[in-house]
């Protein structure tokens, strides 16, 4: 089968990446390069659509969104919309497809995009966050945008502020966003939010703090939610800079995964079925600085390392709970997302 990996290398080497895994050879390799204009900067499937969010070159007159036909092993530009220098590091479509949502961490901002026949034809709107945190490295010094999603029960809209400590609830009917306030989930002070899934059954939620380099699980009901743990996602030991990066569960909603940039290690919890709370089982040394990985069948985990230029393979068998590192790589430039 065919998975897809963003790259964010230098001049002709940044794009899109087709790769193959074999399942029962357990193996990885390149299939192609899909050179772009920008950095892909996040990128999804869903049907034989990739969407992808862009990062500006340096044009000042790039960045935006596209989406591609997955043919064989070809991607075939489907549409295009150019954002005048706007940079987005996540998007998320809506269950019926008629809108694509965008995060942009750069400007604090959510934007929002029409779809028809699932082209993206035009920019709705935009909402621009407001607040700041108390990071003493700046990160916090503004609003910063950094992952979109739709709530469960098809509700709203959320998109994760690392900068301004909150996760911003929206009304999103026709495509028009409306903040709803008294939804809105404040979390710790410092906390830096980055990424934010939900259980399977819908009734919690998972957000990993890029910052404080923890994930803190909330039941969640109808737009509110209430905090029932926070653990840290490195050894108390360990005491040089590190910080969350990707939170994945696995499609049986047992395991949840998170990655580390510092540590650099895949982190494995087992997730209480009945009261949401995870319990950690261990932590998997990887290579250097992996910021994006994907779980595929729940018997794969391909992992990007974006500061030793890989991705590697490890296999994961759900019953026995092992996670285990096959040594398979591929030499990709600074990969940054992971996608099939």
């Amino acid at each position: 089968m065919n998975f897809y990996v963003s790259s964010y290398g230098k001049g002709e080497q940044k794009g899109i990446y087709i790769c193959e895994l074999d399942k029962d050879n357990k193996t990885i390799s390149l299939v192609k390069q899909i050179m772009t204009k920008d950095y892909p900067s996040y990128i999804i499937t869903k049907g034989d659509l990739l969407y992808a969010a862009f990062k500006d070159a340096g044009s000042g007159i790039g960045g935006g969104v596209a989406n591609y036909q997955m043919i064989k092993d070809d991607l075939q530009l489907y549409s295009h919309f150019d954002s005048m220098g706007r940079s987005y590091t996540h998007l998320c479509l809506s269950q019926d497809d008629h809108y694509l949502f965008t995060a942009n961490y750069h400007v604090g901002a959510t934007a929002a995009y029409l779809l028809e026949d699932r082209k993206i034809v035009k920019k709705i709107g935009t909402v621009h966050h407001h607040g700041l945190g108390i990071d003493l490295l700046k990160r916090q010094t503004g609003p910063h945008v950094h992952y979109v999603g739709i709530t469960p029960d098809n509700k709203f809209l959320y998109s994760v502020d690392l900068g301004a400590d909150k996760i911003v609830m929206y009304d999103y009917s026709d495509g028009i966003l409306t903040e709803k306030s008294k939804n809105n989930l404040l979390m710790i002070p410092g906390s830096g939010p980055r990424h934010m899934i939900f259980s399977k059954d819908g009734r919690f939620s998972y957000v990993i703090n890029e910052i404080s380099n923890s994930i803190m699980v909330y039941s969640y009901h109808d737009g509110h939610y209430t905090l029932i743990q926070g653990i840290n996602c490195v050894p108390r030991h360990f005491h040089d800079f590190s910080s969350a990066a990707a939170i994945r569960m696995t499609k049986s909603g047992k395991h949840i995964m998170i990655s580390n940039r510092g540590h650099d290690s895949i982190v494995l919890y087992r997730v209480n079925q009945e009261t949401g709370k995870i319990s950690l089982l261990y932590m998997v040394h990887t290579g250097k600085g992996p910021r994006d990985f994907n779980i595929i069948d729940d018997q794969f985990v391909i992992v990007a390392n974006q500061e030793s230029n890989e991705i590697e393979l490890y296999t994961f068998d759900e019953e026995t709970e092992e996670l285990q590192s096959t040594g398979e790589k591929i030499e990709i430039p600074q990969p940054v997302c992971v996608a099939y």
